[in-house]
């Protein structure tokens, strides 16, 4: 019997041990994430600000509003929609119409894979133009998320592909058929909950994140560095079912002329969790 008992404490005590190192061995990995994201980004961020010493570049401030849902279909399946106004934000004239819709599946820990669609109606990017010309976009898409957790801190990585089709224009008017391209996404994004109340019903979190989009196909010439976004925003849980999002973001974008477009970008969000 002693020795029974003496096993038994043996392998709860190497147990204990074998979790102590697991959560640090986690732990490593998280810290290392970052710091391995945030190198790779500042040099590519680098590279980019060199090469764009002899180019144009345009300003324009930006206002996003948009309304999310989200749905639990089932364990592990999620469907996901959300509708967007983007105008400028010195004259209210619209710049943008999108929606999109996706479902994500949950492969297993960390990892979830989605597909979806959006559909994009876009006017001039000049806010004192008088064309009223809006040009469709159709744009399908495929991605895969990782998301890790460590204490109050939620890094996440998504990795998106889009096919884009934009309906093709001739002396501005719509004309039949779409260009197409592809368009790669990464981005990266560090959550930290600066507040939870004991229910979990209400919270406050503070999010900072960077994305990064090249272009891929025969079309493009001059702008396969597509663009960059470098995101921030305060996130205020109010209910078990509505969220609002405040949030600002720099984009950093290049044109099919080689030019580029700096955008300051304020951003308003409700999302809202459906349950069934």
């Amino acid at each position: 019997m002693g020795k029974i008992q003496l096993e038994s404490i043996g392998r709860s005590d190497y147990g204990f041990r074998f979790l102590i190192f697991e959560k640090k061995i986690v732990k490593q990995n998280f810290f290392s994430t970052i710091i391995f994201t945030v190198v790779i980004l500042s040099a590519f961020l680098l590279t980019g600000s060199a090469q764009t010493t002899q180019k144009k570049i345009t300003s324009r401030p930006y206002a996003w509003y948009s309304y999310g849902t989200t749905l639990q279909l089932a364990p592990k399946w999620l469907l996901s929609n959300d509708i967007s106004e983007r105008h400028f934000f010195d004259n209210g004239k619209q710049l943008q119409f999108t929606f999109r819709s996706k479902i994500n599946y949950t492969l297993g820990q960390n990892w979830n894979a989605g597909v979806g669609f959006a559909y994009f109606l876009s006017n001039t990017f000049d806010p004192v133009s008088s064309s009223i010309l809006a040009v469709p976009e159709l744009r399908p898409f495929q991605e895969f998320n990782n998301t890790q957790h460590l204490h109050r801190f939620t890094i996440s990585h998504r990795y998106r592909i889009e096919e884009r089709y934009f309906r093709k224009v001739v002396n501005d008017k719509l004309a039949s058929g779409y260009n197409f391209n592809f368009r790669f996404r990464y981005k990266f994004e560090v959550e930290y909950r600066l507040y939870q109340s004991v229910n979990k019903a209400q919270s406050v979190s503070f999010r900072v994140g960077d994305e990064i989009m090249l272009n891929a196909g025969k079309r493009i010439v001059k702008n396969t560095f597509e663009q960059n976004r470098v995101n921030t925003a305060i996130s205020y849980q109010a209910t078990n079912h509505f969220t609002f999002d405040l949030g600002y973001t720099y984009g950093f974008q290049q044109k099919s002329s080689g030019d580029y477009n700096q955008a300051n970008i304020f951003r308003f969000s409700v999302l809202h969790k459906i349950k069934i």
